[in-house]
C-alpha cells in the first residue's frame, strides 16, 4: 500500500468506525431517486441510470462508484380530462381554444411508482454492495402542484479485504477478510410543480438494528434535504438554482449549492460547490428522446485536492411522448 493511501485511511479509519456513509455523487441532481424513493415513477416513461464515478485519481485505492437506477410509474393512465373538456396536445389548437375563453381542464389522478438501485462502491479494502427496491405513492394537491411518498428496503453487504494489507505481524488479526449483511430501509416525500421541487429522505433508518454476521462498524441515519427552482430566462434557456443538505451525525451539516443553465431542453451545464470539500464542474447532452449523457468533473478544494470524475448515462424507455426534458425532474 501507497504512503498516500496509508495517509488516507489514517484520515478515515475513525469515520468507518461510527458511520457507513452512503456513496458521493455528483450528479445527483438529475437523478434524485438516489437520495430519495419517493420519486419513483414521477414521470410518464422508464427512466434508467447507469453511473461510474472515479474519486481522488492518481491516489492508489482511491473511491470507485458504480451503479444502475430504474423505475417507472405503474398505473397505465395517470391523466384524464374532466367531463366536458376536449383533449388535445397540439398548442396551437389551446392556444386557439383559450382565446375564446373556453378553458380546458385536466385531472391528475393519483400514481403509483416502483423502481431499483444497484450499487457497488469501493474504498480500497472496503468494499458496499447494496439492493434497494422502492415504492412510492404520488398524489394531486392542486392543479399544479403534487406531493409523493415513497420508500425503499433492501440489503447492505459491508466487507473489508484486510488479506489485501500488510502487518508487521502476519498473524494479526486485522489481515483477515470480513463481511457483514444488514437490511436497508429508506424512506422520503417529495412536493413537486413543474417549476419547483422539495423533498426530504431518511436512509440507513435502521441503523445498527440487525446484523447478520461480521462487525464492520457503526451504521447512521443519513439525513438529505433537496430543493430547486426553474427559471425561465427565454423561450430558450432556463436556469435551475438549487441545494442538497446532507445530515449525518456527529459529522457536520454539508451542504451542495448548485446552478445549472438548460438550453433548448437539450443541453445543460453547470457548477456545484460542495461546502469546504470540493468545486464541481458538470455537463450533459440530451442526444434525443431515448439517450443522455451527463459528465461531473470534480477539483478538490479541502487539504486531499484531488480531482474526480463521473460519468451518467440515462436511457428512457416507453416514452411515448418522445420527451426531451423532464416535466418534474429537469
Amino acid at each position: 500500500m501507497s504512503r498516500t493511501l496509508a495517509l488516507v485511511f489514517l484520515i478515515l479509519v475513525p469515520l468507518l468506525g461510527f458511520a457507513q456513509q452512503k456513496p458521493q455523487h455528483s450528479q445527483y441532481m438529475i437523478n434524485n431517486f438516489l437520495l430519495n424513493p419517493a420519486i419513483a415513477g414521477i414521470e410518464d416513461y422508464t427512466d434508467i441510470r447507469l453511473s461510474a464515478r472515479n474519486q481522488w485519481v492518481g491516489v492508489e485505492g482511491a473511491p470507485s462508484t458504480y451503479y444502475l437506477s430504474a423505475h417507472s410509474r405503474l398505473a397505465k393512465k395517470n391523466i384524464a380530462a374532466s367531463p366536458g373538456s376536449v383533449e388535445t396536445r397540439t398548442p396551437g389548437f389551446a392556444a386557439e381554444r383559450e382565446k375564446r375563453s373556453i378553458h380546458r381542464t385536466e385531472r391528475y389522478k393519483p400514481r403509483h411508482g416502483a423502481g431499483l438501485i444497484l450499487l457497488h462502491d469501493k474504498l480500497g479494502p472496503f468494499e458496499r454492495t447494496e439492493a434497494n427496491f422502492s415504492y412510492a405513492y404520488h398524489t394531486p394537491l392542486t392543479e399544479n402542484l403534487k406531493a409523493a411518498a415513497g420508500v425503499s428496503a433492501g440489503l447492505t453487504q459491508m466487507k473489508v479485504a484486510g488479506s489485501s494489507l500488510s502487518f508487521v505481524d502476519p498473524n494479526d488479526a486485522a489481515g483477515t477478510d470480513r463481511s457483514t449483511w444488514r437490511p436497508n430501509l429508506s424512506g422520503g416525500l417529495w412536493l413537486y410543480s413543474s417549476r419547483f421541487y422539495a423533498g426530504a429522505s431518511a436512509a440507513e433508518v435502521l441503523g445498527n438494528a440487525v446484523a447478520f454476521s461480521g462487525d464492520a462498524g457503526e451504521a447512521r441515519i443519513h439525513y438529505f434535504f433537496t430543493g430547486a427552482y426553474k427559471v425561465a430566462a427565454s423561450g430558450k434557456l432556463a436556469f435551475i438554482p438549487s441545494v442538497m443538505v446532507k445530515w449525518l451525525r456527529p459529522l457536520p451539516v454539508s451542504v451542495d449549492y448548485n446552478l445549472r443553465a438548460l438550453y433548448k431542453n437539450r443541453i445543460w451545464a453547470g457548477v456545484s460547490y460542495r461546502q469546504h470539500d470540493s468545486v464541481v464542474f458538470l455537463a450533459g447532452l440530451t442526444l434525443n428522446h431515448i439517450y443522455e449523457l451527463g459528465y461531473a468533473y470534480d477539483t478538490g478544494v479541502s487539504s486531499m485536492g484531488a480531482s474526480s470524475h463521473e460519468v451518467v448515462l440515462g436511457v428512457r424507455l416507453y416514452n411515448k411522448r418522445r420527451i426531451l426534458s423532464p416535466s418534474n425532474l429537469w
